[in-house]
């Protein structure tokens, strides 16, 4: 019996990896996939490093409270993340799939696994790597920990060899 992918979960940080990975997600449609979740996750612990690094460079000195600075950082990273977003599905729109598209912060790999099973996909199509893409590492940290706790199948695309 071959099974039905009528919904998939793309999350992306917007990296050449995940522009592959996209390539996969249409590709989908001549399967008659029907449904598209655009993930675009704002990792917590980056904002928390640049709270720090905004610390020692003397933001604060410029009147503004750490969870000021902290509410201005999340909503321009809200914003350009919306703006990565629209073409994106605007894209997928045109090939005839429905699309629902989320930006949320917090952890990566749990939120994957986490819109995965809210959502109730029936895969997951991500890249093998991000944005720090390490050529001597196999996965990700993202991908290899949405692959260990997702109950989804998921589908991972390689990056492009580099020579």
């Amino acid at each position: 019996m071959c099974r039905k992918y009528e919904k998939i979960l793309y999350p992306t940080d917007f990296s050449e990896t995940a522009e592959l990975a996209l390539n996969h997600v249409k590709a989908f449609k001549k399967l008659k996939s029907e449904e598209v979740v655009i993930l675009h996750v704002i990792d917590e612990r980056e904002i928390k490093k640049k709270d720090i690094l905004s610390l020692l460079l003397g933001v604060a000195g410029l009147n503004k409270s750490v969870e000021e600075f902290e509410k201005e950082l999340k909503d321009k990273l809200m914003k350009e993340a919306e703006s990565k977003i629209e073409p994106i599905k605007k894209e997928l729109e045109e090939l005839g799939f429905k699309v629902k598209d989320l930006i949320v912060v917090g952890v990566p790999h749990k939120e994957i696994v986490k819109v995965a099973e809210e959502e109730q996909v029936d895969i997951i199509i991500m890249g093998s790597h991000g944005k720090t893409n390490l050529k001597e590492i196999l996965l990700g940290s993202v991908t290899e920990n949405v692959i260990k706790k997702s109950k989804k199948p998921v589908l991972i695309v390689k990056r492009k060899k580099v020579e």
